[in-house]
């Protein structure tokens, strides 16, 4: 079951560049007395879309924007709000890095087919992804999780793990080489390649991201939120239908993508209306608002 806190109202959009602009929203939702028990801090917050880290000076300006995310996150707590915060599959190609630097050390990235890290491009630029079919990945996935909690996160968003790739070659499905190698455990099906394992690696990112956060505090529900999922994603996380513009045909398209996942059960399931409005459409009677639909 999903914590309590996440039953309610979240505001939920793209983007915050700052903690004084989440801290303006959380002051006026409770001046206008709008009811709001959770906040949503997406890519912005971190320093150069890098996982696991935040923005703490950022150009041109080189203001800190999230110089203290614990303080943040305490602040939100006495006004009542919970916090969640992304955290994507891909992790920035860059030496120095202390995630790249960690991963590469335990040899857990997808493969090319010829053996070499696949570096595909996603928000930090070039980017490596964990090979969640190997339970290695999945712990050191779950460590650097625990101890990204430690800051006040009360739950975590998944995103951009079908996985996406930006600039792909030669394929219009936007993910990467279904060649690409997965040295999988032998329990899940062993070393294949992508095509083989494409369909739960979202399920499986899901699944560490909930282990570390159960690292974090035992005793807590965690609360994850994931966009891409399969049969079984409901123990680990809540699904939801991906990212829309706020227009009258998305939100006819929505009914149908949610009574499918009532099909297979999802416990849980969210449905963010123009969680991204990219097109800056007229009807904004729906921006950033969040449907929330429980199925017993």
């Amino acid at each position: 079951m999903p914590p309590k806190w996440s039953l309610g109202y979240h505001q939920c959009r793209w983007s915050y560049a700052s903690d004084a602009r989440v801290c303006e929203i959380a002051r006026t939702f409770r001046e206008k007395n709008i009811p709001c028990d959770v906040i949503w801090m997406d890519i912005d917050y971190m320093d150069g879309f890098r996982c696991f880290t935040f923005d703490k000076a950022s150009p041109p300006s080189l203001l800190e924007q999230f110089p203290d995310p614990k303080c943040l996150v305490d602040s939100l707590h006495q006004n009542g709000f919970k916090a969640i915060w992304m955290l994507d599959p891909g992790i920035k190609f860059e030496k120095g890095y202390f995630v790249y630097d960690s991963g590469s050390e335990k040899d857990i990235w997808i493969q090319t087919a010829d053996g070499k890290p696949f570096v595909g491009e996603v928000w930090p630029g070039p980017c490596v992804f964990p090979d969640f079919t190997q339970s290695k990945a999945r712990s050191w996935w779950a460590n650097l999780v625990r101890d990204f909690t430690a800051n006040g996160v009360d739950g975590i968003w998944n995103d951009m793990n079908e996985p996406a790739i930006f600039k792909v070659r030669f394929t219009v499905t936007k993910t990467m080489p279904e060649n690409n190698i997965h040295r999988g455990d032998d329990e899940l099906g062993g070393c294949q390649i992508h095509s083989h394992y494409h369909n739960v690696y979202g399920m499986l990112m899901a699944r560490s991201t909930y282990g570390g956060m159960k690292l974090a505090d035992q005793n807590r529900r965690p609360f994850v939120l994931t966009r891409a999922g399969f049969v079984g994603s409901q123990r680990y996380a809540a699904t939801w239908t991906g990212d829309n513009v706020s227009t009258w045909e998305h939100l006819d398209m929505s009914i149908s993508m949610v009574l499918q996942l009532v099909i297979d059960r999802k416990i849980i399931r969210l449905w963010i209306l123009c969680l991204i409005n990219l097109f800056h459409t007229p009807v904004s009677l729906f921006v950033s608002t969040v449907w929330l639909l429980i199925h017993i």
